[in-house]
């Protein structure tokens, strides 16, 4: 009768015991498939959250053109041809309502008045997938030829290969820059990297009509037909 007991017991533990393993397991792979869609769907809110970035981006180049007749050049330079203030920064009065001011451009970017500018206007070009205050992610692709250009200011009808097939801005969400320094990326470098697949899932780019589409990784001729103005490939 005892050994009977003693057996009785032992059934118990062992089912409790199987019990919990069971329970342990079936939590492992709810939160293995619930995790994966978690951050599915916070990507897809950042994202969207950052196509809309990019849109009042468009709107604010476009305004640009329309009170300077050309768009904003990739930089101005000072008195040693170094690059001083940032098309970003062109851009500031567009982009803040509550701007007065605050930007002084004719000293470079990491003047003491400018870095309280900066301060002050740190969270204008935010990006929800930057996390440190007072960068961005919003690079334009600068050089000869581009639409935000190194060595001259372009007009909407320099953009010969089409509005609606040339890109202006990227988002760069591994390489963010302080948001008023004038630094931006090259065609050469955007290139490179994006045949490193170097951009995290879908590249977004702002096109001069100011819409925003993603860039599919391994579309590196679209890509490449995308970023000159006037050079008569078109990525369809």
């Amino acid at each position: 009768m005892y050994f009977s007991k003693r057996s009785g017991k032992t059934n118990v533990v062992v089912v409790v015991v199987i019990a919990v393993f069971a329970l342990w397991v079936c939590v492992g792979l709810a939160v293995s498939l619930i995790l994966p869609a978690i951050k599915m769907a916070r990507d897809s809110s950042r994202r969207t959250v950052s196509t809309n970035n990019m849109k009042q981006l468009g709107l604010a180049l476009y305004h640009y053109h329309s009170l300077h007749k050309t768009f904003p050049p990739a930089f101005i330079a000072d008195e040693d041809g170094q690059p001083r203030t940032s098309w970003r920064a062109m851009l500031l009065p567009l982009m803040a309502p509550s701007y007065q001011n605050d930007y002084d451009f004719n000293v470079a970017w990491d003047d003491p008045k400018n870095l309280a500018a900066f301060e002050k206007y740190r969270n204008v070009y935010a990006s929800p997938f930057v996390g440190e205050d007072g960068y961005t992610s919003y690079l334009a692709v600068v050089g000869p030829s581009t639409v935000i250009s190194t060595d001259e200011q372009v007009q909407l009808q320099d953009v010969t290969d089409g509005t609606y097939v040339t890109l202006c801005v990227i988002e760069d969400f591994k390489s963010p820059v302080p948001w008023s320094a004038p630094i931006d990326i090259s065609p050469e470098e955007l290139l490179a990297r994006y045949d490193q697949n170097d951009f995290p899932n879908r590249m977004l780019v702002l096109m001069v009509d100011g819409s925003v589409h993603e860039m599919p990784l391994g579309s590196k001729q679209a890509l490449k037909a995308m970023i000159f103005r006037d050079d008569g490939l078109t990525p369809y």
